[in-house]
């Protein structure tokens, strides 16, 4: 090797260097790629896929607790509304009918009031000389008041819950010939009253409904009873 230049020595050595490199790599390239992607991890023994026979199970909802019964709501037949003279009218036809006590119930609301008369007048005979100008008028619906003391000898017209409606009658009383008749807001004054029968059978209702030809302007429908009706003795 002494008469080997130098210069193509290291040539030598370098190629191979070169022919050794390759063969390496060639060797390295027949290893399985998942090893290979497995020498990238750098902590490949906590990595692992998830199978499905290894999912965590699913804990199943919680059972809700049972909702508790609703309470029984009784059925009513509710028949009104009526007001004024047509109150006692009401009164009356029930009390033919002879329903049990404990099944009926009668419902007062007072609530405020639009009320269209005559002013008091000093002594019954003069109440009474106005009532007989109204009937030469033509009107004939009119009561003379006799309670509360307050209010003794005036004259009724008309009650309404609706200021606008009041107003409507007044206008229509003065054209009729009334003069003298005004219009006065009460509160508490209006009385409405409807009746109940509780868990009534077909033939209470059948009866109820004749009533309706007598009393056009009432109503009678099905409704949950109210909650202070009074319950059927056992």
């Amino acid at each position: 090797m002494k008469n080997i230049p130098m210069r193509r020595l290291f040539l030598l050595l370098l190629l191979v260097n070169l022919l050794f490199f390759a063969w390496h790599q060639w060797q390295r390239s027949g290893e399985d790629p998942a090893g290979q992607i497995a020498g990238l991890q750098v902590n490949p023994e906590k990595i692992r896929p998830l199978a499905a026979d290894t999912a965590v199970p699913q804990r199943p909802p919680p059972k809700s607790a049972p909702a508790a019964a609703a309470p029984s709501v009784e059925a009513c037949a509710e028949w009104g509304v009526f007001s004024g003279p047509e109150v006692a009218r009401a009164d009356g036809a029930l009390a033919a009918l002879g329903l049990p006590a404990e099944v009926l119930q009668r419902r007062v609301a007072d609530i405020d009031g639009y009320w269209v008369h005559l002013p008091v007048q000093k002594t019954r005979a003069e109440a009474d000389r106005k009532a007989a100008e109204l009937k030469g008028l033509g009107v004939t619906a009119f009561t003379v008041v006799q309670d509360p003391p307050n209010w003794r000898n005036a004259i009724s017209l008309a009650v309404f819950k609706n200021e606008e409606l009041a107003n409507a009658e007044l206008e229509r009383l003065r054209k009729q010939g009334v003069r003298s008749a005004v219009m006065t807001r009460r509160e508490s004054f209006f009385k409405q009253v409807s009746y109940f029968v509780r868990d009534p059978g077909k033939t209470t209702i059948a009866r109820i409904s004749e009533l309706q030809r007598d009393f056009p302007g009432a109503e009678l429908k099905a409704v949950a009873c109210p909650v202070d009706a009074p319950a059927a003795t056992k």
